[in-house]
């Protein structure tokens, strides 16, 4: 171990880095608005390789540049690579980073200039880097824990923080006035392992961004693009499992059929991009009405559908008439919604799931059409355990004949 070129192996480090920042650029100019992470992610490992560099031309550049501002490039790096994560899960980035480095360049300055001890920087650096993959590991562990892509990044992450404090902590070990390219075993073993570290984290972010592309390919193969609910094939799906699991667990399951009012009109007055913001406009509002565990899609041009696991008729009319009275966006045409309700009847839990969910549909679908035959901008309830809602609407908004 002692006859290794360490201004080899610190380079070699760096290369490490140069090659990973190449993928991780790669991944954000492909991916910009998905993954502003991966450019984060691509800074840090390349301000490693400057940082590395530096650090492997002590004895030929002045201690300032070399030791200062090499050591601040590397802790930069990682500090870059762990606001990268940050942003990846949506966290606000933090400031405390940066001044840590201040505070790490005047430790360095006064111990390499002013009063030169190895020692004592090798105590603050490794300390000072483990404590930024701390707050690293922290982030990734907190956001997510099962996925083979977050559990391969916290290895890694976790590996050069067991490698970092334990250089730390030896580094009192070492000779005031030793240096980083003296061979020693302690840092061939510490160089090595960092080594490995930095190529698995870097592999680790290339797995995050993969995983979250695949996730957006999911999720457009799911959604519809425009509205952002479900596809009409995607929603069916979805409702079968709910269909399934109420049958197993029990409980009520009402849907509902919504339906913009006039909405040609929109298109033909206003002109296609304006009818698509009403569009928008309208499924976000319904969105934020809804539930987690409730299944909402796009029917069909201007029509959506809403799935309601443990809702019975009351809660469900409430919600569509909450729905119906809603505030429209700004700037947009006036526009009305007409919705039909209908919950699920218990009967044979052995028949077929799929036709009972058709059963279901075509009675909120009558309901629908009941609410746009009697004016329009209403809702109407179908009755329990009827094949058709009630033929007259109130005045007042909605028909709740259940």
């Amino acid at each position: 171990m002692g006859e290794l070129d360490l201004r080899a192996l610190v380079l070699l480090l760096g290369a490490i880095g140069v090659l990973t920042s190449v993928v991780l650029q790669h991944v954000w100019r492909q991916n910009r608005a998905l993954l502003g992470a991966a450019q984060w992610w691509s800074v840090g490992p390349l301000a490693i390789f400057v940082g590395t560099v530096l650090l492997a031309l002590r004895g030929i550049i002045g201690a300032p540049v070399s030791i200062v501002l090499g050591n601040v490039l590397v802790i930069g790096g990682m500090t870059a690579m762990y606001l990268g994560t940050c942003r990846y899960w949506g966290e606000p980035l933090p400031r405390w980073p940066w001044a840590l480095l201040a505070a790490c360049a005047l430790v360095l300055l006064l111990f390499s200039a002013v009063w030169p001890h190895y020692a004592v920087r090798l105590t603050v650096v490794p300390g000072l880097m483990a404590l930024v993959q701390w707050a690293h590991l922290r982030v990734v562990w907190r956001h997510d824990r099962s996925t083979f892509a977050s559990q391969f990044l916290s290895f890694w992450i976790a590996f050069s923080i067991v490698a970092l404090v334990v250089r730390s902590a030896t580094a009192p070990m070492e000779a005031a006035d030793s240096d980083l390219l003296i061979p020693s075993p302690l840092q061939n073993v510490y160089l090595i392992s960092y080594a490995f570290a930095l190529l698995g984290e870097g592999i680790g972010f290339v797995l995050l961004s993969q995983q979250r592309l695949q996730q957006h390919i999911r999720e457009l193969a799911s959604h519809d693009s425009l509205t952002g609910a479900m596809t009409r094939a995607a929603w069916w799906n979805a409702a079968l499992h709910e269909v399934l699991r109420q049958r197993r667990q029990g409980g009520p399951l009402t849907l509902l059929m919504l339906d913009l009012d006039h909405f040609k009109r929109i298109n033909d007055t206003h002109g296609h991009p304006m009818g698509d913001r009403v569009l928008r406009d309208f499924a976000q509002r319904v969105r934020q009405s809804l539930r987690a565990t409730d299944r909402f899609g796009r029917y069909g041009g201007e029509e959506f559908v809403v799935l309601l696991p443990d809702t019975g008729t009351e809660a469900a009319c409430a919600l569509a008439e909450r729905i119906r009275a809603q505030a429209l966006g700004a700037g947009l045409p006036a526009y009305t919604v007409s919705i039909g309700v209908a919950q699920m009847n218990g009967h044979d839990p052995h028949a077929d799931p799929g036709g009972a969910l058709e059963a279901t549909i075509a009675r909120a679908d009558a309901a629908l059409y009941d609410a746009k035959t009697h004016g329009r901008d209403r809702v109407v309830c179908a009755p329990a355990d009827a094949p058709a809602p009630p033929a007259v609407a109130p005045t007042s908004g909605t028909a709740a004949t259940a």
